[in-house]
């Protein structure tokens, strides 16, 4: 077991996918944080993983209060955020590492994140914003992914194959530093799952921390397995977190201008068997 790492998962209501991730990790330094499942996650935990630290929320406090509650529970270094339904590689954690302690100023690294069927799932992004989030909830960055221009905000135009420093990383597996977190804060509650990552990686640049992508460490993220459980719900979920970043980080005009952005994009980019689930979210849009 490595003393300097410790590893949170937080889990709601997806014990096979989490049973499969613990087995991989077998001999870390393991903090589960359950928020309130009901699909016997907790019991599964105590019964198959007994060297493990399970916190059992007795309701659902979210991703950013339960990653706290995980990152309170260890005083190790180092500490690597991972979701449930990922497979991490065995040489994925001892490639981040490494590079955490090539360079004391890196606060936050990610690997390379694979989709179930090997292809690349873009975990970089820039910092959103109006412009290129217009260009996104439009859907012209799928159109033209290979376009520097469309596809800026998800940075779909780079192959994702070199060590590069970047705005942001995808909070389904990220290496934080504990130094980095005690200097720019933990996660902000406020954010009840999305964007939570996206403004932690702002304050860590902001406070000269270097957030880093390495191509070299490798996750399969089998992606969205407790959102897919209520599409319409969890859209709003992003929606409400994504204003709540503009709220916190830009002026109020741009949140103004951003909602009328959304509310237009997801009433015309929707595919037409979802427009009955998601045709509330426009309108709610706005009380957002």
């Amino acid at each position: 077991m490595n003393a300097s790492l410790a590893i949170v998962i937080v889990s709601y209501n997806v014990r096979e996918l989490l049973r499969e991730c613990l087995r991989r990790l077998e001999g870390q330094r393991v903090i589960i944080v359950d928020n309130a499942s009901a699909d016997g996650s907790a019991e599964m935990i105590r019964n198959e993983f007994p060297d493990a630290t399970l916190i059992a929320n007795a309701d659902n406090r979210g991703f950013a209060a339960a990653c706290n509650q995980g990152l309170a529970a260890s005083t190790a270094e180092f500490v690597f955020i991972l979701n449930p339904d990922t497979t991490v590689a065995p040489p994925a954690l001892a490639a981040l590492l490494e590079l955490m302690r090539a360079d004391a100023r890196v606060g936050a690294c990610g690997p390379r994140l694979l989709n179930t069927d090997g292809s690349l799932q873009y975990s970089c992004r820039c910092f959103p914003t109006l412009g290129r989030l217009a260009m996104d909830e439009l859907g012209l960055g799928k159109l033209f992914p290979k376009s520097r221009f469309f596809g800026d905000y998800r940075m779909t135009w780079w192959p994702h194959d070199e060590r590069r420093e970047v705005d942001q990383l995808m909070g389904a597996a990220l290496l934080l530093r504990r130094a980095a977190l005690d200097d720019a804060g933990v996660f902000d509650e406020r954010f009840f799952m999305y964007y939570e990552e996206v403004d932690l990686c702002l304050r860590l640049h902001q406070r000269g921390w270097k957030v880093v992508f390495a191509p070299d460490a490798v996750v399969t993220h089998h992606g969205g397995a407790s959102a897919r459980q209520s599409f319409a719900a969890m859209t709003l979920a992003r929606y409400r977190s994504l204003f709540a970043f503009y709220r916190k980080h830009y002026p109020a005009w741009h949140r103004i201008l951003l909602k009328i952005i959304v509310a237009i994009a997801a009433t015309l980019r929707l595919p037409t068997s979802r427009r009955a689930a998601f045709a509330p979210v426009p309108r709610k849009v706005w009380s957002l």
